[in-house]
């Protein structure tokens, strides 16, 4: 009886195509969990970015209600500002982004800066970037960052956009001056990649707190895109509401994205905010007219069709 105990006692080994087999079967099982994984980073990063820019829209809504307002694209203290007779509500020298902060639980940086953004633009502000951008200090050409939200001049990146053609800086109007095409129909926060430096050349590296007034005419750190299209007078300023065919870029590899137009970093489209605060994904496919009428907002041109596919 011992002898029959020992004999059943001794566990048979594994041959090795057994195991081979076994290894197989966790490679197949792994290979399938990974793009599952992936997916759902991915959607939680889309999550995270829509609701970043819900955010802000919805503080330009409070800024506009505590100034009757909406906030400038860059604004200075009245007899400063070099597009116009305009003064900043708060007199303060800064950016879209830095006359939000109190609206988005900022108000400690915005009283720090001491009435130029320039004086905390070090500071990273994290709904201020979306995690699905690809880029970093060592992905693209624009020189060295000093780290994945710190670019080379020592300001802080901005993954979103204001257009300045809603929040002009010559002299910003209300939400129904602003946008008399509807403010459910005119985008007024697209995204864009924080360190954009093509193999072709070119460079932006845009920050939240940058202001040309007082940073000077770096024109591609600007948070901003449509500047081409104010008044004729700030030409000079973030990206363009197109490059030929191309309306912006969804998912461009770091060395591959164009410099002149934004970029969002999620699949299938690019995640913006119109002027009600709703937030929406724009197809990759959106020609350039319909792109163009979307973020103008006073040519009451209405969008095309493949606006909502």
């Amino acid at each position: 009886m011992g002898r029959l105990l020992k004999k059943f006692s001794k566990g048979r080994a594994f041959t090795l195509i057994e195991l081979l087999v076994v290894i197989a079967i966790i490679a197949i099982l792994i290979g399938l969990l990974l793009p599952a994984v992936q997916k759902v980073r991915e959607a939680a990063a889309r999550t995270q970015c829509s609701n970043n820019i819900k955010q802000i829209v919805l503080a330009t809504h409070s800024y506009h209600d505590a100034y009757k307002v909406l906030p400038p694209a860059e604004g200075a203290p009245k007899g400063f500002n070099p597009y116009g007779t305009y003064g900043s509500p708060t007199g303060a020298y800064g950016s879209f982004f830095f006359y939000i902060l109190p609206y988005i639980e900022q108000k400690n940086l915005f009283v720090l800066a001491n009435g130029n953004s320039h004086n905390v633009g070090g500071t990273v502000v994290p709904i201020f970037l979306c995690p699905s951008d690809p880029t970093g200090p060592s992905s693209g050409g624009c020189g060295v960052m000093q780290g994945p939200a710190i670019q080379r001049d020592g300001f802080a990146s901005s993954n979103y956009a204001a257009n300045a053609i809603v929040f002009n800086p010559v002299g910003p109007g209300t939400l129904l001056t602003a946008m008399p095409d509807g403010t459910s129909n005119t985008v007024v926060l697209a995204e864009r990649y924080r360190n954009c430096g093509p193999s072709s050349g070119g460079c932006t590296l845009p920050a939240w707190a940058w202001n040309t007034i007082v940073n000077g005419g770096d024109c591609w750190t600007s948070p901003t895109f449509g500047a081409e299209l104010v008044n004729g007078r700030m030409n000079c300023g973030g990206a363009a509401l197109s490059d030929g065919n191309t309306p912006f870029q969804v998912g461009p590899s770091p060395t591959q994205c164009d410099w002149y137009v934004t970029q969002g970093g999620h699949e299938g489209g690019m995640m913006v905010g119109l002027g009600d605060g709703s937030v929406r994904p724009v197809n990759q496919g959106v020609s350039v007219t319909t792109w163009r009428n979307a973020c103008t907002p006073h040519d009451g041109a209405p969008l095309g069709n493949d606006w909502g596919s």
